[in-house]
């Protein structure tokens, strides 16, 4: 095998009780979306579900019918659907989201009994969701309904720690006493507002619930939180994923020698390059900067090598990256090496192996 990406299932189920002990009897929903950010939904599912999850959030129907089997924990499908799929969810037992009357009523139409579905609330994303100041009337509209059962009532707050902790919180007030005025409508309903920043950031606003996908997977701004009580690490929080790859190939290269695509790399010292089997379209490279993603600039990104780094010599190329290895004399082809890719965008190709 010469590249792979190892989990630790230790970590994750340390993960969700910790998070889960937390909670003081409130509801926790595992979000299970983007193949459970890249870490492989079957198998989180399943324990997620066994360690304390009440609930397992995905954002639509395929990923859920994926992971149906895996788990007996309800399951939520956390965007809207088209009616197309709300057949399909409905009669599979999934929880839809809704944020529009003609869902509603299409869902009341076509089924005989009591469905369950989750009304979204809009806070400002502008993704979906329901008016906040529409929300009350929307609720009451339902309540005319035979069909339907109005099982929950969610938000997503944009909510960035560096940014606009002020702006979250007040949006956080507004939803939570509208969503008061629901529950004195449907006094039954789960309230979810909380995900992952916010739960460490506004514990007194986990309300019913919380949804909690990055803080599970150990994904946290670690520079921020190091200095503040809340910390992750603190806490106990764990990384569960390491992406290794094998080193495939070494070369030596001269001073002033040039090499690379079209010549555009000039060593500037004696190197030892060694080649990996791992590009862009495993997702190596690819970070969010400024809201765009692109291919970083390979000094910007290295390989660890027994705690060194061993910088990128260039950007990734499509399936292979070259790396800097003057330094570290151990090197050689077989070595593992670690390297830093983004959960979700590394591919779903590469092997995920479970420890």
């Amino acid at each position: 095998m010469i590249k792979w990406i190892e989990i630790d299932c230790k970590a994750l189920k340390n993960n969700i009780e910790i998070i889960k002990s937390k909670l003081k009897g409130k509801k926790l929903m595992a979000v299970v979306k983007s193949n459970a950010y890249g870490h492989g939904a079957e198998i989180v599912s399943e324990i997620a579900s066994e360690n304390g999850a009440d609930f397992l959030g995905v954002m639509n129907v395929y990923e859920a019918l994926n992971i149906k089997k895996r788990s007996k924990k309800p399951i939520m499908i956390l965007a809207p659907s088209l009616k197309e799929d709300i057949e399909t969810s409905i009669k599979s037992g999934f929880i839809p989201t809704v944020d529009n009357m003609d869902s509603v009523k299409y869902i009341n139409k076509k089924f005989n009994k009591k469905v369950k579905i989750n009304l979204d609330i809009d806070t400002g994303l502008k993704r979906w969701g329901v008016e906040l100041k529409e929300a009350v009337n929307f609720a009451k509209e339902i309540k005319k309904l035979k069909n339907i059962e109005l099982f929950s009532v969610s938000t997503h707050i944009a909510y960035t720690p560096y940014k606009n902790m002020i702006d979250a919180k007040e949006k956080l007030e507004k939803f939570n006493e509208e969503a008061l005025k629901i529950k004195q409508i449907f006094p039954n309903i789960i309230v979810h507002a909380a995900n992952s920043l916010v739960f460490l950031d506004f514990p007194d606003y986990s309300l019913d619930m919380v949804r909690i996908g990055n803080l599970i997977y150990g994904i946290y701004p670690s520079d921020i939180y190091l200095k503040r009580e809340n910390n992750p690490v603190k806490l106990g929080i764990k990384r569960p994923w390491k992406f290794l790859a094998k080193i495939i190939s070494v070369s030596e290269v001269k001073k002033g020698e040039s090499f690379g695509y079209a010549n555009e790399i000039v060593a500037l010292k004696n190197m030892r390059i060694a080649a990996i089997p791992v590009g862009y379209s495993d997702g190596l490279g690819m970070k969010p900067e400024d809201n765009v993603y692109k291919i970083t600039e390979g000094e910007k990104q290295w390989a660890d090598i027994n705690g060194k780094k061993a910088y990128f010599v260039s950007k990734p190329a499509i399936s292979h990256t070259l790396i800097d290895i003057t330094e570290i004399p151990e090197a050689k082809v077989g070595t593992i090496v670690s390297l830093a890719v983004r959960r979700t965008a590394a591919n779903s190709l590469i092997p995920r192996i479970y420890v």
